[in-house]
């Protein structure tokens, strides 16, 4: 199946199997990724003893705080959606070869500096995070081992993003599954050790994150350079240039401001969860269920960004009704399809669960409820994912800068507070205020989506 033509995104009248040819890439690609991800959680479930419990509970811990350092730059790099889908829509690749040369030029800058800034604050930022000594020491050395990836997580990113705003799919998805097959075949002998190879527990799994995705970004400058994709990359311009890094800054700043502060949300629940009277086994449950739930967002991120796609062009051509008719259709149909994969997972959870950390049964148990609370609330997320993807094609990132912070600052850390604590819940009260914080920022989304003032087109100063 080849990748949707300009003329079919900005003239197509059926809109559900134009997001799937556009969205099943990137849900693959997110797929393979995920199941790295549950790869590093399977090895380390099975170090022994409190090792596994501490090394699973160390990741979901270490997670929030290498996403903290990285939203920034994924923040700004969402731009590449608006200026690139819309360039493109308005059938002028010159520049839309510009924006992705530049926007790569500031993800690699932003990247070295946060690869620094990271393996240098992690040791002192932790404590404030757990303190529990081994959770803590495991998360440390997870992190000052992955932080030098940083840059080429970066540019693998920013390609992905930008090639789809493009309208190719297919390409990133090649790279992410050579990159994860790499990481998959690595990992076990450097988590749990053979033969010459020393265990190396969680530390191992970020060494082997670093050697995949290098080798990942060495495979997109190859495919950029040769020009071969939807994007190519122009030499003439691979310096920072303050006129589109002023673009860049304009359309990312909210974005990477509204991602900074989720990600500094999810570092504070993290801080929620490990208070709970049960902290390991509610950490360790959590971040397996958190891994659970990422495979029903899969067909979410892919369906999210071809919407994206396909609104952003549409929008470079000044199909505003189209554009909005598309985000409305889009939503429903990425909200539907949440809802019929989390009522397949719930009566299994438990099932699910032990496959990751079989002889932990609190862990297990723990998980289970997670998911049977916090799972209700996830078609929500459906619609919140839908229409920041409008907001995103449009390049109005404000709106999803308000959303996201309401569903983090507003809602999901107060109510979990308020239910873990103040009315003693524990970890049912953190796992229901979480659940509501999803429905409650849905409704937000829904209301400035209304306004309507997303509808604009970016372009159109491109002399100025």
């Amino acid at each position: 199946m080849s990748n949707p033509k300009r003329s079919e995104i900005i003239g197509t009248d059926n809109l559900t199997p134009l997001m799937f040819r556009l969205g099943w890439p990137i849900m693959l690609a997110t797929l393979l990724e995920t199941l790295y991800q549950l790869a590093d959680t399977f090895w380390l479930g099975r170090l022994g003893g409190e090792q596994s419990g501490d090394s699973v509970a160390a990741l979901q811990i270490a997670f929030p705080l290498l996403w903290f350092f990285a939203s920034v730059s994924a923040g700004f790099a969402t731009s590449g959606t608006a200026l690139v889908s819309q360039h493109t829509g308005a059938g002028d690749k010159s520049r839309a070869d510009i924006a992705a040369t530049q926007i790569i030029s500031f993800s690699t800058i932003t990247g070295l500096f946060i690869a620094f800034a990271g393996v240098f604050a992690t040791p002192y930022l932790m404590p404030y995070v757990t303190t529990d000594k081994a959770i803590s020491s495991t998360a440390v050395s997870y992190l000052v081992w992955l932080f030098p990836c940083t840059p080429f997580l970066f540019i693998n990113s920013a390609f992905r993003i930008l090639s789809a705003a493009a309208g190719d799919t297919k390409t990133p998805l090649k790279i992410t599954l050579i990159a994860n097959i790499i990481n998959v075949i690595i990992d076990p002998f450097l988590i749990v050790g053979f033969g010459p190879i020393p265990k190396m527990g969680a530390a191992g799994a970020a060494a082997a994150t670093v050697i995949s995705t290098a080798m990942a970004s060495i495979a997109v400058f190859v495919i950029l350079i040769k020009g071969k994709t939807g994007i190519s990359l122009d030499f003439k311009h691979i310096l920072p240039e303050k006129k589109w890094f002023s673009k860049i800054i304009g359309i990312g700043f909210p974005a990477a401001v509204g991602h900074s502060a989720e990600s500094l949300g999810f570092i504070v629940l993290m801080a929620i969860i490990a208070k709970l009277p049960d902290a390991r086994n509610a950490l360790a449950g959590y971040g397996i269920g958190n891994r659970l739930t990422s495979f029903i967002f899969i067909p979410a991120q892919g369906l999210g960004q071809g919407l994206s796609t396909i609104i952003g062009q549409n929008l470079g051509v000044n199909q505003f009704d189209r554009a909005k008719k598309c985000a409305i259709e889009g939503t429903k149909l990425i909200s539907a399809t949440i809802a019929i994969q989390i009522a397949f997972v719930l009566p299994f959870r438990e099932s699910f669960i032990a496959l990751f950390i079989p002889h932990d049964r609190a862990v297990i148990e723990s998980g289970a409820h997670f998911l049977l609370i916090f799972g209700l609330s996830i078609p929500f997320f459906g619609i919140i994912r839908g229409i920041t993807s409008a907001f995103n094609a449009a390049g109005t990132n404000i709106p999803a800068m308000i959303v996201g912070f309401s569903r983090l600052w507003l809602f999901r850390i107060p109510l979990s507070w308020i239910g873990g604590f103040t009315l003693g819940l524990a970890s049912t009260g953190v796992w229901t205020g979480m659940g509501l914080s999803n429905v409650l920022a849905a409704a937000v989304a829904l209301i400035l989506f209304a306004k309507g003032t997303w509808l604009k087109n970016i372009t159109e100063d491109k002399n100025k």
